[in-house]
């Protein structure tokens, strides 16, 4: 670890601009960066957006009576790079933005998504919510086979509901109950109604 002798820093003038190697990393964002046989207190540039670590390759220059780290020009870790902004981070393009990895994480407390059109492609999705609200206006799916396992289950459509299907089964294991002001049911060949008991009227 190098230190800093801070009655030689008041002689000694900082470079204008130099690299060195981060030795060390402070809570408060600045760092200690040897350079030239020294080691220099620095503060990271604003530009400067991806995280120096101990053992990078930096470059540094001063300015104002204050040296700053402008750039990281070789991580020691070079498979692993983050990037990193003290406040709120705002992406414009004017083209077509695209990102491309063998993995996509994302991690927020809150997000907010606003496309205007989307289109998804994918060999599978899945999701694990406690809650889950979906209005639109209308809502079209094609499937071959779908599955739908509830404990409660509650559908109410205020007009017409149809129902076209080659084969039609239900089944209740306790109660099932028909009501309408009016019913009709008919078929082509055979009506069957079967039970130990039969009441009507």
């Amino acid at each position: 670890m190098i230190h800093i002798n801070h009655k030689l820093a008041q002689t000694v003038a900082p470079p204008m601009q130099a690299t060195g190697v981060v030795t060390h990393s402070f809570a408060d964002g600045s760092l200690t960066v040897e350079s030239e046989g020294r080691g220099w207190h620095c503060r990271r540039a604003a530009s400067c957006l991806i995280v120096p670590h101990a053992g990078d390759t930096v470059m540094i220059a001063s300015a104002d009576n204050q040296i700053w780290l402008l750039a990281v020009l070789e991580s020691v870790n070079p498979q692993h790079a983050e990037v990193s902004v003290p406040g709120d981070l705002h992406i414009l393009s004017a083209g077509e933005l695209s990102l491309s990895g063998m993995a996509l994480r994302v991690s927020a407390k809150q997000g907010d998504c606003h496309i205007s059109e989307m289109n998804y492609s994918g060999d599978k999705l899945s999701a694990w919510v406690n809650l889950s609200r979906i209005v639109g206006k209308r809502a079209e799916s094609v499937w071959q086979t779908v599955t739908q396992i509830s404990h409660n289950l509650l559908r109410m459509t205020r007009q017409t509901e149809q129902v076209r299907a080659g084969q039609l089964d239900m089944k209740a294991e306790d109660y099932a109950r028909l009501h309408a002001h009016n019913t009709v049911i008919t078929s082509k060949a055979i009506t069957k109604v079967d039970s130990e008991q039969i009441h009507m009227g």
